[in-house]
């Protein structure tokens, strides 16, 4: 056992074997079992804030029974170098782990090892609403469950993992794969994932505050703990303490506490020198215990590690300092005369060396060495790469179950020992086993299948999916009492609305889509109809072909305007019509496809007969006595030339490039994931007379730019710049104008950052000129966030400014603040209007984050 001086037990105490590089732990009652080859072995034993003991053991062929008892560690205040001023020390420590971080990351290309893994929970409490639909699915109050796994995990840098599940064996009823794997595959040294926000990231100094607690020595090292106090409550923070070795700068061992919505999640980790100078995490524990909804349970999960092989990226160049201080530290020479004979360093290196000879380093120049270390790191990865980042279908694999958990002696390989109830909890649940099987061997399974008909007949009514036995068709249908399928609108009436999908995979590289749909104007007494079909011939370039026709109502503004769901609340509830229609009886076809890496090119021919149409009905359910406005009157677009019938033929022609545009291919599809560089856009737009007597004539030219830019899944700034000029505006629909995308409603389904939220749908429409402007900036953290009670909401804080100017309308600007992930799918927002520089509106926005409902 391990315990502690006055006797108690020292539950998940951190145990390694030098020479089998083998972690493990003790279990919840302190109890260990280790396997120790024949001769000496070197077995140290520890625990977060107990000193380490480091033992000796000589195995000559006979069982050893060796307690241990963990001393309270004594914690030291020493002065330290890295020290300014007033401030606490911790942060001088921290700055320097911060600005290795990329280091420590990328120091490992490759490693082996083999991880068991032993967890469960405890179901205290169970709310009455749920007790019977979780005591049919095995899961019980007041019982316990468990489950433990043998897994081997192979890493190769940089981010490639390939977990295979050796077996598994669980008393938790559909136990299915352990989500746990992805937390201990997660590195504190990175700033980039998703899961949290590491206090040694590169932005940690924003969300975090430390506080020195003083050093212990541990056999050649001093480590330094240092205490972790988020500046506000937030589910991606941590608080709790790390412990970071001096000199080195990187983690000895972690004991963190995350709060979610859920409850509180308890982290431990320790790491080990494993090979040369890589420290390498040895132990993990998390605690998990919920309190949500009535619901109380108490999870934990243990992991030990041993690595079989570990490869250092010898690529990557060691910095100077930490070979002096390994020189320092273990009086190892041999460092020294290496850096003697290393070649010159390169500028970047010359920097970096700059600023870890420096004692004290400064929030800037934390950030500037970080950011040149990560520069080395990418440097020596993209070496002969180019462009092409590896599939991410082989950065995490999952293979299961290899070896039936029968065929396994869990007693001989269990290196975590099982507990008292554990091991009751494995034993009831291998009868029960045994007793299910032999019910279901001598029963008949009287459940009857529901008939093709009823099937059928669902999907006819409630809508569904039909895939052939191959699975290369596939038919998606809305079904006829679908909500959706019903709408109003002053020129159409009441409409009814029936919408298919039909897919055909043709090859590995290509397939056919088919959208038809119909829909039924009561008021006009038409039956509208459209079909769209779509040719993909290529998934690396992603070429496709596309023709579509139909006769359809649609609106001036195309995809910019009002939702025609709100548009129909809107005119039932308040008898307002902000919609405004036309007749379309068109047909169109074109293509698109990366002609180069980046350079995406789309071209398009159309052709349309444009009716005009008036209001059909004056029903509303409120307001009987107020009629619809007129669906051809805008105000500043009052020619009724704008609006008249007319045919016109166009084609339009648009160039986006990326630079640098970084890709994966997934089997034989290429998926374009990221680049440093904006988009540019080059649009021409034109109609031609005097073809299929077409009357239609004007040219538009758009250039673009646009750009989204991502800190980290909390922060993103994006911007969408573009001009447009008319060279030809002669004859024009008014369909054929420019027309922005307007929120002129208070409630939407819009996306706010490139949007006006105050302007008319219809009557900032342009056909000379225009130049246009987006910026937007999302934060967890601006205004409100920044309330104590408040810091815990998944909520985002955004500012928002656009402008627009053109012919008849100049210097118009929009500035806003929102709040957006309410509940997940709600945005809230005040926004202000100024034209040349003079206040002219406000107003608040509500929108959606419910894309089926546009």
């Amino acid at each position: 056992m391990v315990t502690s001086s006055d006797g108690a037990p020292i539950p998940f105490a951190s145990i390694y074997i030098k020479e089998l590089t083998t972690g493990t732990t003790s279990n919840l009652m302190g109890e260990y079992s280790v396997e120790l080859p024949s001769g000496i072995s070197h077995v140290s034993f520890q625990a977060l804030s107990f000193a380490k003991v480091q033992l000796e053991v000589n195995m000559e062929g006979h069982d050893i029974v060796k307690n241990i008892e963990l001393k309270a560690q004594d914690y030291k205040i020493k002065e330290v170098r890295v020290f300014s001023g007033n401030e606490d020390p911790a942060y001088g420590i921290i700055r320097k782990s911060i600005g290795l971080a990329p280091y420590f990351l990328r120091q490992i290309k490759h490693y082996k090892a083999n991880v068991y893994l032993k967890g469960g929970f405890d179901m205290n409490k169970v709310p009455r609403l749920f007790r019977k639909q979780l005591k049919e699915q095995g899961i019980e109050e007041g019982k316990s469950y468990l489950a433990e796994s043998v897994n081997e995990i192979t890493f190769n840098s940089p981010n490639r993992y390939v977990h295979k599940q050796i077996s598994k064996r669980s008393t938790i009823p559909n136990d299915g794969e352990d989500e746990v794997l992805g937390f201990l595959n997660y590195s504190f040294y990175d700033s980039e994932s998703d899961l949290a926000i590491s206090p040694i990231s590169r932005k940690a100094l924003s969300f975090y505050k430390y506080r020195y607690e003083g050093f212990f020595q541990e056999g050649d090292y001093y480590v330094n703990k240092i205490k972790v106090i988020p500046k506000r409550k937030n589910q991606k923070l941590f608080a709790g303490y790390i412990y970071i070795v001096d000199k080195l700068w990187n983690l000895h061992s972690v004991d963190l506490l995350n709060e979610q919505f859920f409850g509180k999640i308890r982290i431990k980790q320790v790491q080990e020198q494993v090979k040369g100078k890589a420290w390498l995490p040895v132990s993990h524990h998390f605690d998990v215990d919920v309190k949500m909804m009535g619901f109380n349970v108490e999870a934990n999960y243990g992991g030990s590690v041993k690595y079989d092989e570990v490869e250092l990226n010898s690529g990557l160049p060691v910095p100077s300092s930490l070979k002096i201080a390994y020189a320092e530290v273990e009086s190892e020479q041999a460092f020294l005369r290496e850096m003697e004979a290393e070649k010159p360093l390169s500028k970047n290196q010359q920097k970096v060396e700059a600023l870890l000879k420096k004692d004290d380093l400064s929030n800037r120049e934390m950030m500037k060495l970080s950011r040149l270390m990560e520069k080395e790191n990418k440097s020596v990865e993209s070496l002969g790469k180019g462009l092409r980042l590896e599939s991410q279908d082989s950065l995490y694999q999952i293979v299961r179950d290899t070896v039936s958990a029968d065929a396994i002696d869990w007693n001989e390989i269990r290196p975590i020992p099982l507990t008292k109830s554990e091991i009751e909890s494995f034993g009831i649940r291998d009868s029960l086993t045994l007793a299910l099987a032999g019910m279901n061997a001598d029963s008949v399974d009287y459940a009857k299948e529901p008939s093709a008909f009823s099937k059928g007949y669902g999907k006819i009514l409630f809508g569904g999916k039909h895939y052939s036995s191959d699975s290369t068709f596939r038919i998606k249908y809305d079904g006829l009492l679908n909500p959706m399928s019903f709408g109003f609108n002053a020129v159409d009436g009441l409409t009814f609305h029936q919408k298919f999908k039909i897919k055909k995979l043709l090859d590995p590289k290509g397939r056919v889509d088919f959208f038809p749909e119909l829909k039924y104007s009561f008021g006009r007494k038409n039956m509208m109809w459209k079909l769209r079909s779509v040719w993909g011939v290529d998934y690396i370039t992603h070429t496709k072909f596309f023709m579509e026709g139909g006769q359809w109502s649609r609106d001036f503004n195309g995809t910019s305007g009002i939702s025609p769901f709100v548009n129909m609340v809107s005119s039932l509830l308040l008898k307002d019509n902000y919609m405004k229609l036309y007749k379309d009886n068109y047909f169109l076809l074109g293509g698109r496809s990366y002609i180069a890496n980046g350079l995406m090119f789309n071209l398009q021919l159309r052709y349309q007969n444009l009716h005009r149409m008036e209001n059909s009905t004056q029903y509303s359910l409120a307001y009987p006595g107020r009629n619809y406005r007129d669906n051809n009157e805008v105000l500043y677009h009052m020619d009724p030339e704008l609006f008249r019938g007319r045919r016109a033929l166009d084609v339009e022609a648009q160039i986006d490039y990326t630079p640098k545009y970084y890709y994966r291919i997934n089997g034989n599809y290429k998926r374009m994931v990221h680049s440093d560089y904006p988009t540019f856009m080059l649009r021409y737009k034109g109609g031609f007379s005097d073809l299929w007597s077409a009357d239609s004539r004007y040219d538009l030219l758009v250039l673009g730019i646009s750009q989204k830019l991502e800190w980290s899944f909390m922060y993103h700034l994006t911007y969408d710049m573009s001009a447009g000029y008319f060279f030809d505006h002669s004859s024009m629909h008014f369909s054929h104008f420019k027309h922005f995308n307007t929120s002129e409603i208070p409630v939407s389904f819009k996306s706010w950052e490139r949007n006006f939220n105050l302007l008319n749908d219809y009557e900032y429409s342009t056909n000379e000129w225009y130049l246009e402007g987006h910026f937007s900036y999302s934060t967890p953290y601006l205004l409100i966030k920044n309330i104590p009670f408040l810091q815990d909401k998944l909520w985002n804080e955004n500012i928002y400014l656009s402008h627009l100017t053109q012919a008849d309308f100049r210097n118009y600007n929009e500035v806003g603040y929102g709040i957006s992930q309410l509940f997940l799918v709600a945005n809230i927002g005040v926004f202000a209007g100024f034209e040349e520089m003079q206040f002219e509106r406000w107003g608040f926005r509500l929108s959606f984050n419910l894309g089926s409902l546009e």
